[in-house]
């Protein structure tokens, strides 16, 4: 490996670590989870908002005690986002 791929190598690494620590930092936590890993009423909230849709992901987030499940999904070509809090209610975005 010559010094300038060593080089980048070593930055990528670097900057990787300082993104994942200021996350850690500000006490934000996100984690890709499946629709049977959510609470049933969040479960029962995404399937109703996302019905007829493909679902691309969600995500657990954690911050500050709080808890609130991101949808990305797309509905009729386009791309969507919807947050629900623990309880199924529908949000505007992470709290």
């Amino acid at each position: 490996m010559n010094k300038v791929s060593l080089a980048s190598l070593v930055v990528v690494l670097l900057f990787g670590s300082v993104v994942v620590t200021s996350c850690a930092l500000f006490g934000k936590k996100e984690t890709v989870v499946t629709i049977s890993q959510v609470p049933a009423p969040v479960r029962a909230s995404i399937e109703k908002i996302t019905a007829g849709s493909k679902i691309k992901s969600i995500e657990k987030i954690e911050r500050s005690g709080n808890v609130t499940y991101e949808v990305e999904y797309v509905k009729d070509g386009k791309e969507m986002d919807a947050y629900f809090t623990e309880d199924g209610t529908q949000v505007k975005g992470a709290l």
